[in-house]
């Protein structure tokens, strides 16, 4: 099929550049201090910075980086853990730990060496060896990148001596006595973990206890109800067990008096009086005082709870996340838990809401994994909820890494694995899939969206959203999301799409693709050819950019569309406002003010209009200081371009005749402009003269040919300003105005000895330009004043109203679009006389009235208008009512939009777009939302009579997760406001 031959279309570009430095010499003479040991793996980002870095792999195969000067690492936010030396040689590793893979790095700081963590506590020396983990990325940001060894340096040489000795043992490891954090090291695979002191268990009751000795150690039994707590109740690490009965298991005895159960019990009757009987009853009672005082204000340093038993109405909290269960066993010292009949309620952070996990069985298999047998999953409180997911197994890890201060107060990142899932509603199962694994932040299932309608030109139409790798069983990276579209129209037939976005630290893109087996006919509209298919249509999208070293970057682009019509009928969205579809390859340099660029670009699509190049090299230079005031701007082009119109349909030759196409033409373009700042008082003058020199090898008519363009001017523009401290309106919310002007204005001519016709058009801002003189004044206005209360008291521009007129001695009657004059470029201007104002007026904080009206004086009309009032009293009620007319579109228009908040429960929007001219509505929806415990619907009715057609959708999504919308996701944003920009 063509669409998958030119799909199959590829490009690879790889770009090395490296710069070497030469680096002082450092004293060998001073002792490395003793390696510091962070506790555990990290979840924060590893960012290292610096002015010199080298790049290369050691020995025994670990990547290196030796960074010189004011090295700076940071283990998570700006105000984390920060190591800082004159230089730093860094040793990264990849290893596992939970089936998870970390990087764990070894660093040696040399020279003003200096540790400081997140509580400020501060290790400073000559040098210092430490080692971090992180399950995250590394960034690196330096000045300078030196791709090769620095093997041979003393630093270096002295790093790795201390790091073998580490690595044999020979290296001593301090206590805890030693300021700064410092951890013994102790066994975790292969890696260092953290040996502190737990803290407290503290317990209190109102009831009686029993203390049990049992092989020497104690086991403390509560009826009647008990309260344990651990750690600092500030902190989100903070737990609390509340329970009927307790069982406290302890490693060793609590008490240091012995108590003669046996000679107690063996006491008779008529001894009970005795001064024995007395003397050790009171051994009894004081020891039960001892040991409730003990409890009651913590077991201490010395002591230390193993674990609990806990039955009957149990309620375990932590931060925000609480389970009640039946039963529980908690494992303290090896952060492990049973748990029976247990409802576990977790925050999710990024989506705002809570997530339930009900099962009769739930394994905390260390600090942050659980594992669920028979479970339910849902976001609703209710017993029997709306829905649920099903499941024989869920494991859940929070990965949510704790702020700077310590704290976790809900789940923002972590993953799920979920088999033999069921997705039920009202208690039914409706779906079934046999594994699933992915993102809390995303959705508890793999379903994104599903929609289901009805319109005259699709037919029945179910659309359907997945997430891919979640359907594949597969966890997604951080930075990355993918989708799988299914979905069907009984008009045109089945259609299947994958879409991709991922972003990391040195690139970003996304993918779009969607492949149709159409049976129908397009309809775009009046004066249009319907274009009929009964074929395989789709679409392929690729956009990347990857920042690379040394000031380089590089843009990627391959667009392929199987024919003209299908953008526009199936994602007409991104065929009004998106980018071109463009197939290219850019290559850019830019470092302060200059910047060197490659652009390779070809055409797939014979309907679209295209310029290629093969290659084209440029190089710009912007505002370079020349003395005495003057800057020089350049901007240059060299290359090998070729012009491809689209191929024309019958009706577009008969309106525009044909449009002819070049062959291959090499091409130079220089723009040179020099400008001289001058101020004269509040007034700043830019003369400036501009001289352009393109030279072509071929031309439409007379074969190679040249051109020269020149153009001199002057720009000017001042700030007046001035302050009203007695204006006061409580009407329209005023507290003082401050009035601020800024005239502006631009005046040039300009020559040339070709014209444009005689060009074939490569690029509108090269062979597009005409020579033109004009003038154009503007007066841009601000009224300022102080709005709102307290904390939320700020200055506002209440009133902004800019007027424009540009005059042309060579105005162009032929320009299908509104007079425009560039200021950076003024002989770039669309020469047509014209008036053009805008004004912005906010009434208040809820209500704005908008216009803009431009008059062209070449046709003595206004050629476009627009008046528009935003009212929003939310959280009730919004609307807008506007009005628009374009000229050069025959575009007369009358708007109304409208957001009402019936009850709690209930929202009503209306949306209307009348068509004066022809009497037509162009776009009329109706759109019922209900409100339910954790959920919302949507029913809506849209009406398009220009394009005669109509359909009838219906839509539910999630509280907290609207792109996981069953339907249309036009007016979720209405569920938690009535603005109008939220539908």
């Amino acid at each position: 099929m063509a669409l998958m031959r030119r799909i199959s279309w590829g490009v690879w570009v790889c770009v090395l550049c490296a710069t070497a430095y030469g680096q002082r010499p450092v004293p060998l003479a001073d002792d490395v201090g003793e390696p510091l040991l962070p506790y555990g793996i990290s979840e924060q980002e590893v960012a290292l910075s610096g002015q010199l870095a080298y790049f290369f792999e050691d020995e025994d195969g670990t990547d290196v980086v030796h960074v010189i000067g004011d090295a700076h690492l940071t283990l998570g936010e700006p105000q984390g853990q920060q190591l800082r030396g004159r230089e730093a040689v860094v040793w990264i590793a990849q290893r596992e730990f939970e089936d998870r893979t970390y990087h764990h790095l070894e660093v040696l700081l040399w020279q003003d060496a200096e540790v400081s963590e997140v509580g400020h506590t501060i290790t400073s020396g000559p040098a210092l060896f430490v080692t971090l983990n992180s399950y995250s990325g590394i960034t690196t940001n330096v000045d300078d990148v030196a791709l090769r060894s620095s093997a041979d340096t003393q630093v270096y040489q002295r790093g790795r001596d201390v790091r073998s000795a580490y690595a044999a043992g020979t290296l001593h490891v301090p206590d805890e006595n030693v300021s700064l954090r410092v951890y013994q090291a102790t066994g975790l695979g292969a890696e260092r973990k953290q040996v502190k002191q737990r803290p407290p268990i503290l317990m209190q009751f109102p009831g009686e206890f029993t203390t049990l000795e049992v092989d020497g150690r104690s086991v403390i039994t509560v009826a009647g109800g008990a309260y344990l707590s651990r750690g600092d109740s500030g902190s989100g690490d903070f737990l609390e067990i509340r329970a009927d009965a307790v069982v406290v298991f302890l490693p060793r005895s609590i008490s240091g008096g012995e108590v003669d159960e046996a000679q107690d019990a063996g006491l008779g009757a008529g001894e009970r009086g005795s001064d024995e009987w007395a003397r050790s009853t009171r051994r009894r009672t004081d020891r039960k005082e001892a040991d409730r005082q003990l409890l009651s204000t913590g077991l201490g340093d010395d002591v230390e709870v193993e674990a609990v038993y806990v039955e009957g109405d149990v309620i375990m909290s932590q931060g925000a996340n609480m389970i009640r269960a039946s039963r529980i066993y908690y494992d303290f010292v090896r952060e492990k838990a049973l748990i029976l009949d247990a409802v576990v309620r977790a925050t999710l952070l990024e989506r705002n809401v809570p997530i339930y996990v009900r099962a009769e069985e739930v394994r905390q298999l260390s600090a942050n994994r659980f594992v669920a047998s028979q479970a339910w999953l849902t976001t609703s409180e209710f017993y029997t909820p709306h829905y649920h997911v099903g499941a024989a197994r869920v494991e859940l890890t929070d990965r949510t890494p704790p702020t700077t201060a310590g704290r976790r107060t809900g789940i923002r990142a972590g993953s799920f694995r979920i088999r033999h899932a069921t997705l039920n509603v009202s208690g039914h199962p409706i779906g079934y899939w046999p594994y699933i694994h992915g993102r809390v932040d995303t959705s508890e299932t793999a379903v994104r969206s599903v929609r289901s309608g009805y319109s005259d030109d699709f037919g029945v139409e179910i659309e359907t959203e997945w997430d891919f790798l979640n359907v594949l069983g597969l966890e997604t990276p951080d930075g990355f999301s993918s989708t799988l579209s299914l979905d069907f129209f009984s008009e045109r037939g089945p259609a299947i799409g994958i879409d991709a976005d991922y972003e990391q630290d040195r690139y970003y893109g996304y993918v779009r693709s969607y492949l149709l087996n159409d049976n129908g006919s397009d309809f775009l509209g009046r004066d249009r050819e319907n274009l009929s298919r009964k074929d395989v249509r789709g679409r392929f999208l690729w956009r990347h950019r990857q920042y690379l070293q040394d000031d380089w970057q590089i843009s990627l682009e391959l667009s392929d569309i199987s024919d003209r019509g299908f953008l526009e009928e199936f994602f007409e969205s991104e065929f009004d406002t998106g980018k071109e579809q463009e197939t290219l390859l850019y290559l850019k340099k830019q470092r302060d003010n200059w910047a060197f660029t490659t652009q390779l670009q070809t055409r797939l699509m014979d309907f679209t209009t295209t310029t290629e190049r093969v290659p084209e090299f440029g190089y710009v230079r912007v505002g370079e200081p020349l003395g005495n005031g003057a800057t020089w701007h350049s901007d240059n082009r060299l290359g090998v371009v070729r012009y491809r119109p689209a191929d024309q349909m019958f009706r577009e030759l008969l309106r525009d005749g044909r449009h002819v196409g070049s062959g291959s033409v090499a091409r130079l373009d220089s723009r040179q402009e020099i400008g001289c700042p001058v101020d004269l008082g509040p007034v700043r003058l830019v003369p400036f003269v501009s001289a352009r020199g393109t030279a072509w090898d071929d031309s439409p008519s007379e074969g190679g040919l040249a051109r020269a363009l020149g153009a001199v001017g002057v720009r000017s523009s001042m700030y007046l300003s001035r302050d009203y401290p007695e204006a006061r309106s409580s009407l329209f919310d005023i507290d003082g105005v401050r009035h601020i002007v800024k005239p502006e204005l631009v005046a040039w001519a300009s020559a040339a000895n070709r014209d444009a016709d005689d060009l074939f058009l490569f690029d509108d801002r090269i062979e597009g330009v005409d020579a033109t003189d004009g003038v154009t004044l503007g007066v841009r206005q601000r009224w300022q004043t102080k709005r709102g209360q307290g904390a939320t008291r700020r200055v506002v521009d209440f009133l902004t109203l800019d007027l424009e007129v540009g005059v042309f001695n060579d105005s162009d009657g032929e320009a299908l679009t509104n007079g425009y004059t560039s200021f950076s470029r003024p002989e770039e201007s669309v020469a047509r006389n014209f008036v053009n104002g805008a004004m912005v007026w906010r009434v208040n904080d809820r209500t704005a009235l908008l216009s803009e009206v431009n008059f062209d004086m070449n046709d003595g009309a206004v050629d476009v208008f627009n008046l528009s009032l935003a009212v929003e009293r939310s959280p009730r009620f919004s609307y807008l009512l506007g009005y628009r007319y374009i000229g050069d579109t025959d575009s007369n228009l009358l708007g109304f939009d409208m957001n009402y908040r019936l009850t709690e429960k209930h929202t009503l929007a209306l949306r209307e777009a009348f068509d004066l001219e022809r009497g037509q509505t162009l776009d009329f929806t109706i759109a019922f939302i209900r409100k339910f415990p954790r959920w919302f619907s949507a029913v809506s009715f849209e009406l398009d009579e220009a394009e005669d057609d109509y359909g009838v959708s219906f839509s539910l999504w999630p509280e907290g997760l609207p792109r996981a919308t069953l339907g249309s996701r036009r007016f979720t944003g209405l569920a938690n406001t009535t603005r109008i920009e939220n539908d």
